[in-house]
């Protein structure tokens, strides 16, 4: 009985903070969010936008959760290859999203980018009816 309890009191805290499915994930990263600089907006069709546009014109592009990780796709206007980057998923919720970006690869990567990342909490923007 002892070992159950134990073995319960290690699993249960693992169980708790398990993310849903990539489906439920990308369901509920659907919709606009707003960090300290941008909102970006991530569409059901797989696209995304950055408004105000960041500098180097990487306002816009793809992405996709596969494995509970985002990864998002852009190309700036002056390339002719794609930037990808991967972020983990800590948190998703109808109100908050809480992730940290892990690998970073194409043009544009900043110089000196410390991998991961710190870790970046955005809100949900709803609109009042």
């Amino acid at each position: 009985m002892r070992y159950a309890f134990f073995l319960f009191a290690l699993i249960a805290p693992a169980i708790a903070l398990a993310l849903p499915d990539d489906a439920t994930l990308s369901r509920l990263l659907v919709g606009t969010w707003h960090g300290h600089r941008h909102d970006t907006q991530y569409r059901a069709d797989g696209t995304w936008i950055m408004d105000p546009p960041d500098e180097g014109d990487n306002s816009r592009g793809k992405w996709r959760i596969e494995h509970g990780r985002l990864i998002t796709t852009w190309r700036f206007s002056d390339e002719s290859s794609d930037s990808t980057a991967v972020e983990e998923i800590i948190e998703l919720t109808e109100k908050i999203f809480k992730s940290r970006i892990i690998s970073q690869e194409g043009p544009g990567r900043p110089d000196g980018q410390v991998l991961p990342s710190e870790i970046f909490t955005v809100t949900r923007v709803t609109t009042k009816k």
